[in-house]
């Protein structure tokens, strides 16, 4: 084999070697495309997780509210059926008042 035959053989398994090298790199591009998109695809699942569960606190905020204001309206109906009892024994006085003077 000559020198030349040689430097083109050497050549040849160089750009072989190289080829395989940028095959694989390319592989791995590939592998990390893929791993990407699958980290895109999970961000994008946890946004519209987050989104409904942000839908939910607010509708358990608006619930909450809705729940308080029931609970002030039955404080105050409370308070008033604690002032109609309050005045019951008067009302009884002058019921017998009344009735005596008949």
């Amino acid at each position: 084999m000559s020198h030349k035959q040689t430097a083109v053989e050497e050549a040849r398994s160089d750009i072989r070697e190289h080829a395989q090298a940028t095959v694989g790199d390319l592989g791995s591009l590939a592998q990390e495309v893929s791993g990407g998109n699958e980290l895109r695809d999970m961000l994008i699942r946890a946004a519209k997780q987050t989104a409904t569960l942000d839908s939910s606190i607010k509708e358990a905020q608006q619930s909450l509210t809705v729940s308080q204001s029931a609970a002030v309206r039955l404080v105050q109906r409370v308070d008033n059926i604690n002032e109609q009892w309050k005045s019951l024994p008067k009302t009884i006085d002058v019921v017998k008042v009344a009735s005596a003077n008949i």
